[in-house]
């Protein structure tokens, strides 16, 4: 019988695998040289509104000097706009998604929609439902 380690150094490969075969379906399918950690900060400043760099540190969990270089890229791409947040903190960053952000955002949730469906194509809608049960166990330990 193998152990529960065994089980785990083999999940920890098949992720690995799993992840590589995701970044290059992305890759494949996407034309705007965009990385999905950079479709992740524009669907989430179109989703929740405006927020800090730090804010999207922690939601994303993308390290700070991430954050720092998807969003320069981002800036000079016209996609999202950096403001002070003059009515809480003047020291503070505001990121928010520009209109040109939002066009390139509808093609990328495209490219997101087809990477989805070709990685996961293997699992039946109850599959999915349960390897979303267990994602959402998995991550809920890093708010501990």
């Amino acid at each position: 019988m193998i152990n529960r380690n065994e089980l785990l150094v083999s999940y920890s490969k098949k992720f690995m695998i799993h992840k590589r075969m995701w970044e290059s379906e992305w890759n494949r399918k996407n034309t705007s040289d965009l990385s999905y950690a950079q479709f992740m900060v524009l669907y989430t400043l179109d989703s929740e509104g405006p927020k800090q760099s730090k804010q999207l540190v922690e939601e994303l969990s993308i390290t700070s000097g991430g954050i720092t270089a998807i969003s320069d890229k981002l800036v000079s791409l016209g996609l999202i706009r950096r403001t002070r947040d003059v009515q809480q903190d003047r020291r503070a960053i505001i990121l928010d998604i520009s209109e040109e952000g939002q066009i390139t955002l509808q093609t990328l949730k495209d490219v997101r929609d087809q990477t989805l469906n070709a990685i996961f194509s293997v699992l039946n809608d109850g599959e999915v439902a349960f390897l979303e049960q267990i994602y959402d166990k998995l991550i809920s330990i890093r708010n501990e």
